[in-house]
């Protein structure tokens, strides 16, 4: 069963999400990927899929990395917050909000195959009756760096739990009785394998609240055969280049090397 909570909250409602330490800007794992990707050689054209009031744009504003962002969510409400929250600044390299938030759907995002070198998921795949086809549409297009965030650690075989109060005892802009599904490991890590990702991090989040830990999975599109050849040959032909380049100052000057000792 697939249950869209956040549907029926009210603008007063949706900022709490501002506030919330274990869902703001600086919230524990949030922190963590800015951390990684600032030691990685990654571009940072970022997409956001689940992206809600915004946080994650924030974060990665404050963190002075360069990115390109893109915020995507299936509840009209989210989205609507996020632009309003982010107007333009009216600087030249500002997205507007419509192209910086956009309502789209998990199963059919509308992008190319790998049109985005990060894509971030966070606290969506819990919601959904099964992880499979949401987690392959997020791997299509990805180019590079595949990040998920999920808010119960992965289990030995798959749970439901069920959170919220029943819908009699729930005021408005309350959450509703709804579900999380706990996923079991095993198979989806074998998922991500299977897609194409080698998993780089797999890291409980302390965060302490309800739920205390958060499961952040960090993996990396593995190049394929072509690619890897491609980088191969490459890298070689630069060494090639670089070598070729000693040799002719080495010619220049009238040294020669012989071994490790240099003889004029």
């Amino acid at each position: 069963m697939e249950l869209n909570p956040w549907r029926f909250l009210r603008e007063e409602d949706l900022k709490k999400f501002l506030t919330d330490p274990m869902n703001d800007e600086n919230a524990p794992d949030r922190v963590f990927i800015i951390n990684y990707l600032k030691g990685q050689p990654i571009a940072l054209k970022f997409l956001d899929v689940g992206s809600g009031t915004g946080n994650m744009y924030l974060t990665l504003k404050n963190s002075m990395l360069q990115f390109e962002y893109l915020g995507v969510d299936k509840t009209e409400k989210m989205v609507e917050f996020a632009r309003k929250r982010f107007p333009p600044s009216g600087l030249p390299q500002d997205h507007s909000p419509e192209t910086k938030f956009i309502h789209a759907d998990i199963y059919s995002l509308p992008f190319p195959d790998r049109s985005w070198k990060v894509v971030y998921c966070r606290h969506v795949l819990d919601h959904l009756s099964g992880y499979e086809k949401a987690l392959a549409e997020l791997a299509r297009v990805c180019d590079d760096c595949l990040v998920i965030c999920l808010l119960n650690q992965l289990a030995d075989k798959q749970q439901i739990k069920v959170i919220g109060k029943p819908p009699e005892q729930t005021k408005q802009g309350e959450f509703s009785e709804h579900y999380l599904n706990i996923y079991p490991r095993k198979p989806f890590m074998e998922a991500l394998d299977k897609l194409g990702f080698s998993v780089k991090a797999d890291q409980l989040i302390q965060v302490g609240g309800y739920f205390k830990f958060y499961h952040l999975i960090i993996a990396r599109r593995e190049p394929t055969f072509g690619e890897a050849l491609g980088e191969a040959v490459f890298k070689a032909a630069m060494e090639t280049e670089q070598a070729w380049g000693e040799v002719k100052k080495v010619e220049k000057v009238g040294i020669y090397e012989k071994g490790s000792r240099v003889v004029a």
